[in-house]
């Protein structure tokens, strides 16, 4: 009897043993590496979504910015659809909540460039602007902007009505109108700046044998200025150039409001 419970204590205590074993590994170092992991998971997960949150807003509030500026483009520069906007800079959200855009790209497609008399289309307007604000109104306003206006042959022909192509240099055209009795009659001419925002063509050459009355023609046709009036005010023209294109008009400016001076 007495070797029956010394066999039964043995067992019981082998038991024990095995069980303290065993609680011992469920709380061991195995055990505390698997709790670490999942620590680090959580932490990874929760930066993830952060991240993911706060791309979202900046995402919507880029949106939102380069809308409200294309809506404002679109309305107060009298344009068929929204020009294509971009907004620079990070963060956009930053921007917004501080009321300046740091800078924003705008490019605009078949703009009325007068409203008054013929109307010269530029093909292509390219702006940009630093230090944008919104103005009550809801009418922006930037520091400073730069814009570059292309004028195709085609468009500056139909505002002259004589055609209009390129010349030999960086400032010539050459300019072709219909004589009667003379027929095709051409000259080259001179396309500059002719006012703070008008272009101008000038220098009219014919060649000697040409009849008076033909370089008359052809100087009336081409004394008319191309104002650039439903542009931006505060704008002011610095150069103009010839291209393959068309003619290519620099303007700058300070304190520029995206509505047009005729407005």
């Amino acid at each position: 009897m007495d070797t029956q419970k010394f066999v039964t204590a043995r067992a019981d205590a082998r038991r024990k043993a095995a069980e303290s074993v065993e609680g011992e590994n469920m709380n061991g170092p195995e055990n505390g590496r698997a709790r670490r992991r999942r620590r680090r998971r959580n932490v990874l997960i929760a930066a993830a979504l952060a991240l993911l949150t706060a791309a979202g807003s900046e995402v919507l509030a880029t949106q939102y910015a380069q809308d409200r500026i294309a809506d404002s483009v679109r309305r107060d520069i009298g344009l068929d659809s929204a020009p294509q906007v971009r907004v620079n800079g990070f963060p956009v959200s930053l921007q917004l909540a501080r009321k300046v855009i740091t800078e924003a790209d705008i490019d605009a497609a078949q703009v009325p460039a007068a409203l008054n008399g013929r109307v010269l289309t530029i093909q292509d307007l390219a702006i940009h602007l630093h230090g944008i604000r919104q103005e009550q109104g809801g009418r922006e306003q930037a520091d400073e902007a730069e814009v570059t206006a292309t004028i195709t042959y085609e468009d500056l022909s139909a505002f002259y009505g004589v055609d209009i192509n390129r010349g030999n240099g960086d400032d010539q055209v050459v300019a072709t109108t219909q004589v009667p009795l003379l027929g095709q009659v051409s000259a080259s001419a001179h396309v500059g700046v002719a006012g703070s925002r008008a272009i101008g063509v000038d220098d009219v050459r014919l060649s000697e044998n040409v009849p008076p009355a033909a370089r008359t023609l052809l100087e009336k046709s081409l004394e008319r200025q191309a104002p650039l009036d439903n542009l931006p005010e505060g704008l002011a023209l610095r150069s103009v150039g010839v291209t393959d294109q068309g003619i290519v008009a620099l303007m700058t400016g300070h304190d520029v409001r995206l509505q047009p001076r005729t407005a």
